[in-house]
């Protein structure tokens, strides 16, 4: 008979990973292409890559801003109010934020005022897929499917 040794990590990150999976069955490619073809179209004639590049990466960000939203959601199945769980997680989401605004700015030209712009995009942007997960995680929690 072996005996199997596991970590409170291993056990968190396997548990966490899971979750993860569950979450992003309900989330639709579709749905994040048709969101940055509305809000992202004027800057494209701006860039210097390819569109479906772009594309890429802002899937990415909108993928880990859904989960980042998904996983503070337990905080609401415990209570917390949705401002309160939005400041718990700011820093975070500013991060995402700021990464997409880069991957951006390095990509593309423009005035400044066009620049500031962009900026307000992403933020709408990454704010839309982390409440996106967000209340997805929620309906989880509610109907006991975490």
């Amino acid at each position: 008979m072996a005996i199997v040794i596991t970590t409170f990590r291993e056990k968190q990150r396997t548990k966490k990973a899971e979750y993860e999976r569950k979450v992003l069955r309900d989330l639709s490619l579709g749905k994040i292409k048709k969101e940055i073809q509305t809000l992202y179209q004027p800057f494209f004639q701006y860039s210097l890559l390819y569109q479906q590049d772009i594309e890429d990466a802002c899937i990415d960000l909108a993928i880990d801003a859904y989960l980042l939203g998904a996983a503070y959601s337990r905080f609401a199945y415990h209570g917390e109010a949705l401002e309160d769980i939005k400041k718990r997680s700011r820093h975070a989401e500013k991060e995402l934020t700021e990464s997409l605004f880069d991957y951006w700015q390095f990509w593309c030209w423009g005035t400044e005022q066009m620049m500031e712009s962009l900026y307000l995009c992403c933020e709408v942007y990454i704010e839309h897929w982390w409440l996106e997960g967000y209340w997805n995680g929620e309906k989880r929690y509610r109907m006991k499917l975490h």
